[in-house]
């Protein structure tokens, strides 16, 4: 089988796009079958212009665009999860799908620092056409918020057709606990299908309103659609393909310059 066409798909606002100088260079370099797909770069309008992007990213094929939708704010509070910002960008993952042509798109997170061969792809991972690609993970935090997934559906059941007409996950986590332990994904370098994230979109603009979500996590909303609709979920170990993610800076731009040697 041959690999699907797909779009490379990031999403930057003013420290991401600081991030994204450091790490492109390895994209670049170690994955150049990149430069051979298109890109999208989703901006955040209120922090930067498409001129600061394309001052970072030399990609042939790189189209951008603004976010969010004019007249759009995001509410939150001040921890990692509820942050209104990390919410306006997770959220542009998902409805940045309308900009994309081909069958998937490849997010990458900007603190992803690429690394090995270009032969990092395999085909049979797209054997069945899956809705997500994507590294594997243990737990969801917060702990709930697949129980507010559930109770999202079961509230705008008339608007989520095939959605609602699928069983609840019911992942309920142990009293007390920070998190929910499960078998599920992370995002940092996952391919997701296009009609299907799309349709998320759809679903959640009809519910929560134009550029909003059910939860402010945008892996967790998809995975949690793919997974009630029984959807293939594919989950190879992108660290050993050559893209490994760092959580702070200093790690990044280490990691890049190690990269670079």
């Amino acid at each position: 089988m041959e690999i699907p066409d797909y779009t490379l798909l990031v999403a930057v606002d003013a420290k991401h796009l600081k991030q994204l100088a450091m790490t492109w260079p390895t994209w670049r370099r170690h994955k150049p079958s990149l430069l051979d797909r298109e890109m999208v770069a989703v901006f955040d309008r209120e922090q930067l212009s498409s001129n600061d992007v394309y001052a970072v990213v030399d990609h042939p094929r790189l189209r951008t665009t603004y976010w969010p939708p004019l007249s759009v704010t995001y509410e939150g509070g001040d921890d990692k999860w509820t942050n209104s910002q990390r919410y306006k960008m997770l959220a542009a993952f998902v409805y940045a799908s309308r900009h994309v042509t081909t069958p998937y798109y490849l997010k990458l997170d900007t603190d992803v620092v690429a690394t090995g061969m270009d032969d990092w792809i395999d085909p049979q991972w797209f054997e069945d056409w899956p809705a997500i690609v994507s590294a594997p993970w243990s737990f969801t935090k917060p702990p709930d918020q697949m129980l507010k997934l559930d109770g999202w559906v079961e509230d705008c059941k008339d608007k989520l057709g095939a959605l609602a007409s699928q069983p609840a996950l019911n992942l309920v986590p142990n009293p007390g606990s920070e998190r929910l332990g499960h078998k599920r994904i992370i995002s940092f370098c996952a391919f997701f299908n296009t009609g299907f994230s799309k349709q998320c979109a759809d679903w959640a603009e009809q519910t929560c309103g134009k550029g909003k979500l059910p939860v402010p996590s945008q892996d967790g909303f998809l995975f949690y659609a793919a997974k009630r609709l029984q959807l293939g979920i594919i989950r190879p170990q992108m660290k050993a393909r050559g893209f490994a993610h760092w959580s702070t800076d200093s790690n990044v731009r280490r990691a890049a310059e190690e990269a670079m040697q």
